[in-house]
């Protein structure tokens, strides 16, 4: 990572990573470990060390087998998925009773479900309720599951994005990554 924005330690600092091999980019949530002023005399650039936990660390690990090529990705998103960890609740479509769970992963395309107990299937249309940072009222969003393959939970399509939907999906994503 090369940046010249020096944090504190235990500040909150979200990396956008990109890389031979990893088609666009992957944006990820870490935490400041150190960090260190340039020294230009002596051929230091400025820096420091970062850590990520639970699926960030995850993700950081998936990332170095792309860079090492043991896995090899194609081009598979429209949107970049930003890092959050914001608690929802969620259904299938048609039955009454929501789950809670959390989401990892947004973009105005689709995001990442954890899912503790109860897993919805691929093809599966839920909806989920996220009520963002300063509202009163949850955003209920239509998505359709469409992979099982992480360990933590589901990916999720967003489906149901009307004129006005896609703008207030943006907001409701501006203000989950700003808090």
């Amino acid at each position: 990572m090369f940046t010249t924005d020096s944090y504190e330690p235990g500040e909150e600092i979200l990396l956008e990573l990109s890389f031979t091999g990893l088609p666009g980019k992957m944006m990820v949530r870490a935490i400041g470990q150190e960090w260190h002023a340039a020294r230009p005399r002596l051929r230091v650039r400025a820096g420091g060390t970062v850590m990520c936990a639970g699926t960030e660390a995850r993700k950081v690990q998936f990332l170095k087998k792309v860079a090492t090529g043991e896995v090899r990705l194609t081009a598979r998103r429209r949107h970049v998925r930003l890092p959050v960890l914001v608690e929802i609740r969620w259904r299938r479509r048609g039955e009454r009773d929501f789950k809670m769970a959390a989401l990892s992963e947004i973009s105005e395309g689709g995001a990442l479900l954890l899912t503790q107990d109860e897993r919805p299937d691929v093809g599966d249309e839920v909806i989920i309720e996220i009520t963002p940072p300063g509202s009163a009222r949850p955003l209920e969003i239509l998505a359709v599951v469409r992979n099982k393959n992480n360990e933590d939970g589901v990916g999720l399509e967003f489906m149901a994005r009307d004129m006005g939907g896609v703008h207030r999906l943006r907001e409701v994503i501006r203000r989950l990554v700003e808090q």
